[in-house]
């Protein structure tokens, strides 16, 4: 399953302390990166989502932990508290957005972006195949609505198309089909599953926010 903070680096904690210690506190302050609650409430100060956005320090920093502090700030302010819904989110952001050319399930700017696509495979697949298909498109579809709005926006007008809306609610029902599949694998956070794909609507406009005023993902 993506997560986040699972994949921070040496580079990501050495950031963290030169924002939030001076440099004869930092010994004190490496005592908590252990701590996972401790870890969290540091990652939500807002000077740190600051310095993600306007430090130059901030270019070593690795993708999993930029997306988190991203992806955590915005979704504070739109009410979505677990830190977990962020982490998943933000893991699935640093798998996609930078996947090789070529990934059809990573690579969402040249990979799969038909619904069709995933029912016409969804439709003769059982079991764990199924599951994995289910978890597959809810992300495909998460990292499309939420940070290229604009390339649905653009081919619904074109070709008439579906919008936003139609992906958003597809990603919703994949989501819930992930967390309700009886054959998902005995680790899956179905919990987490099934508030995602409650509260997708605000986590997507939270996203779009996010790709708006904080991400440039190019042309």
């Amino acid at each position: 399953m993506p997560s986040s903070r699972d994949r921070f680096r040496a580079a990501d904690f050495t950031f963290l302390s030169d924002v939030l210690a001076p440099i004869d506190g930092r010994c004190h302050l490496s005592r908590l990166w252990d701590d996972p609650q401790a870890l969290r409430e540091m990652l939500d100060l807002k000077e740190v989502f600051r310095a993600v956005l306007d430090s130059p320090s901030a270019l070593q920093v690795s993708a999993p932990f930029y997306f988190y502090v991203l992806v955590r700030h915005v979704f504070l302010q739109a009410g979505l508290t677990d830190a977990d819904l962020a982490d998943y989110v933000a893991g699935v952001l640093a798998e996609r957005v930078l996947a090789e050319p070529g990934d059809s399930l990573r690579d969402v700017a040249r990979g799969i972006t038909h619904a069709a696509d995933f029912l016409s495979i969804l439709e003769t697949s059982s079991g764990r195949l199924r599951f994995h298909l289910q978890l597959a498109a809810g992300n495909q579809f998460l990292v499309l609505t939420g940070m290229y709005p604009g390339f649905l926006h653009h081919r619904a007008m074109r070709r008439g198309a579906p919008d936003v809306e139609f992906y958003e609610a597809f990603a919703c029902r994949a989501f819930r089909g992930a967390a309700d599949n009886p054959e998902a694998p005995a680790s899956t956070p179905r919990h987490l599953l099934g508030a995602l794909s409650e509260v997708l609507p605000t986590a997507r406009r939270s996203l779009n926010r996010m790709a708006e005023e904080f991400v440039f993902l190019g042309e």
